[in-house]
């Protein structure tokens, strides 16, 4: 009799378990063409973003002129996240990654960007639009990323770092 009951409890559990791992994969939710307000490639963002029912994008209490953190939840999950921070002036993206180890890291468009596996940074002199400093350091990353990040994050700059300078009003 147990071997019956065990059985009888696997052909039970396996409908089960088929019906929990057939959920459909995509994005159930409209795609901005933005994050945080800031204009971006939407075709971009839709193969960055994870699958999920509910996209949030949330900034956080700062604003630009202080140093916007955004952060773009699926599901309640990081998924996408920009970070912007202010810095003293002659601040460089190579010394972005002096405290920020950073492994596969390049070079790209004549040194003006930096990537890597599932970020991309770059550096805007801007003076004279934040107390906090001259030169703003920008950075996205993919949170869930894979081996399409890399180039799908390089493909996002420079339009979004130049939609970033842009909203600023830095004039440099």
């Amino acid at each position: 009799m147990p071997l019956k009951r065990l059985l009888s409890a696997i052909l039970v559990a396996l409908p089960l378990t088929a019906c929990g791992a057939s959920d459909d994969k995509g994005l159930s939710y409209p795609v901005p063409d933005n994050i945080c307000g800031i204009p971006a490639d939407k075709e971009v963002l839709e193969s960055l973003l994870d699958d999920g029912e509910n996209l949030e994008q949330d900034t956080g209490h700062f604003t630009f002129t202080e140093g916007q953190f955004c952060h773009m939840y699926v599901d309640g999950n990081d998924s996408v996240v920009s970070d912007a921070r202010w810095h003293e002036n002659g601040y460089e993206l190579r010394d972005h990654f002096l405290t920020y180890e950073v492994k596969n890291l390049r070079y790209i468009k004549g040194g003006k960007y930096a990537s890597w596996h599932f970020g991309v940074a770059t550096v805007i002199p801007c003076p004279g639009v934040s107390d906090k400093g001259d030169v703003l350091s920008v950075e996205v990353n993919d949170i869930q990323w894979n081996g399409k990040s890399q180039a799908l994050l390089e493909k996002l700059v420079p339009s979004y770092f130049d939609a970033y300078k842009k909203k600023l009003g830095c004039h440099s």
